[in-house]
């Protein structure tokens, strides 16, 4: 039922905003570690978000995303464990401050509604720190954060992400 209503609510988003300014879709990947680091091998994921233009500072929009932690596989002649991959949809709301035409940094924070059984999600935040390598393409690295009942998901992130009509940046 979650991934009917992701898939919804993706659809959307994506007829709603795909021709203005601001629409955005990033993929990333990145190494979890405290809680997680013994779990999990890699983490991947996908975002959708709509940023808004309030000046030519900052930007602020809806996000969603997809994030999967792949389970690490444990195997010897002794023990073989088969951990479970562990999946997330975050809904957020962002900002951006741009520095320069190049250079932001923000973050996002919503919820991270669990999708795997068992995982009831959390309180989500995701600063991050971006360069726009061209009007069309940014690179990014992010820290995201999601508070468990039990535990605390913490993962490092390296993304890219397309603009889909770019955004012209016209300060210094």
């Amino acid at each position: 039922m979650k991934k009917v209503m992701f898939l919804i609510f993706l659809s959307v988003l994506v007829s709603k905003v795909s021709g203005q300014e601001g629409f955005k879709m990033g993929i990333q990947a990145g190494l979890p570690f405290n809680d997680f680091n013994e779990a999990l091998s890699v983490v991947v994921g996908v975002d959708v978000s709509y940023m808004h233009p309030l000046g030519e500072v900052v930007d602020i929009g809806p996000s969603v995303g997809y994030i999967h932690g792949f389970a690490e596989t444990f195997q010897s002649n002794v023990v073989s464990a088969d951990l479970e991959s562990v999946q997330f949809l975050p809904l957020s709301a962002g900002v951006r401050f741009w520095t320069s035409n190049y250079f932001s940094f923000g973050g996002n924070v919503g919820w991270a509604m669990g999708i795997n059984e068992g995982n009831d999600g959390g309180l989500y935040y995701r600063p991050t720190i971006a360069y726009l390598m061209s009007s069309s393409v940014e690179i990014n690295f992010s820290y995201t954060g999601i508070e468990l009942d039990a535990a605390t998901w913490s993962t490092l992130t390296l993304g890219i992400v397309y603009n889909f009509e770019p955004k012209y940046r016209t300060r210094r």
